[in-house]
This record gives C-alpha cells, structure tokens and sequence, in this order.
C-alpha cells in the first residue's frame, strides 16, 4: 500500500510539475516569436529605406524567405529573395537592390517581377 501510495503521489507531482513546464515553454515561444516580429519589421524598414517596395516585399520576400535575409533553402538559395548570385548574401540594402536590378534587367519592372511571382510561385 505505501508504494502505491508513493507512486500516486510521484505521479501526481510529476503531472503537475509537467503542467508548469509546458506553461513556461509556452512563454518562451511567444517571446520568442515577438523577438522574430521585431527583427522581420527591422528587416522590414531597411528593405524599404533601400528602394524595395511593400509589393514586392509581401508577393516576394515574404513567400521566399519569411524576411530572413540569412535564409538558406535546401537548394543553397540564399537571403530575402532567395537566389544564388552574390546579392543574396550581403546587407538588407545589397540585397534590396540586388532585387531591384535582377526585377528590372530580368522582368523589366519590379511590378511585372512580382506578377510572375504571384503567377508562378518563383522569379
């Protein structure tokens, strides 16, 4: 009876004690994913500051990198527009601007860049 008892009682702290784990945890992810928010809108600003357009940003950067401009997929594409010329490895401005030329010389607008993102789901 008393090991019954015991392990009753281990598991009822262990329960409990499982409960508070998961409530801290869950603290940490929110500020965590406040930490991302902030560090996406800095991306955010400097991406703008640079040239790039809120179009641009939400049909292309967002869908490519989620605002990372360290962003590396499983086929090496890197940064926030996610390519393998240099551009996608610099600064938010080298990168914005790198964008901006490969839109224009590619695309021959940032506007007709993003409608074939839109269109296709890659640029």
């Amino acid at each position: 009876m008393k090991k019954l008892l015991l392990a009753s009682f281990a598991s009822i702290t262990i329960a409990a004690t499982g409960f508070g784990v998961s409530s801290n945890i869950q603290t940490a992810d929110a500020a965590e994913t406040q930490e991302a928010t902030q560090s996406t809108s800095e991306v955010y600003s400097q991406f703008i500051e640079a040239g790039g357009t809120k179009s641009l940003w939400d049909n292309v950067v967002m869908p490519e990198s989620s605002g990372n401009p360290d962003a590396v997929n499983e086929l090496g594409y890197k940064g926030l527009g996610q390519t393998k010329e240099a551009w996608g490895t610099g600064s938010v401005e080298e990168q914005t601007k790198g964008m901006i030329n490969y839109a224009e010389e590619r695309y021959g607008s940032i506007d007709a860049a993003v409608d074939f993102h839109v269109a296709n789901g890659w640029w």
